[in-house]
């Protein structure tokens, strides 16, 4: 049994109904490229709220999934694998949220009136 700890990652779905979730940290590469690296956590419970930071620690799982790419010719698509991570018997701490960008209210727009209509003032 290998154990996995993910020191901050941001819950970005949750995934079915019984508090499974899914969790993204974001790995920059030496020449500045990022990518996120996922992993689905299953819990049990209410889930973090989407866009919650989190530190994730539990047991280490993994899936080999198989699906076919196309190759754009007649030929018979190619099949590629992927494997899918996930954390079994999480111990999840909520860190905090990932800032919102709020915006200034709108004002509110002032009528103009039609041709036709007559302002009450």
């Amino acid at each position: 049994m290998a154990l996995l700890k993910i020191e901050s990652a941001e819950v970005t779905r949750h995934v079915g109904t019984r508090g499974a979730f899914a969790i993204a940290e974001h790995v920059t590469l030496p020449d500045g490229r990022t990518f996120p690296k996922t992993y689905t956590v299953w819990a049990e419970g209410t889930p973090p709220e989407i866009g919650s930071i989190v530190s994730v620690t539990g047991v280490f799982g993994a899936k080999v999934r198989e699906y076919p790419v196309s190759n754009g010719a007649v030929a018979a698509p190619t099949m590629k694998h992927a494997v899918d991570v996930s954390i079994n018997e999480p111990q999840v701490n909520i860190l905090g949220s990932l800032p919102v960008d709020v915006e200034a209210p709108a004002e509110p727009a002032t009528p103009t009136p039609a041709a036709s209509q007559e302002l009450p003032f």
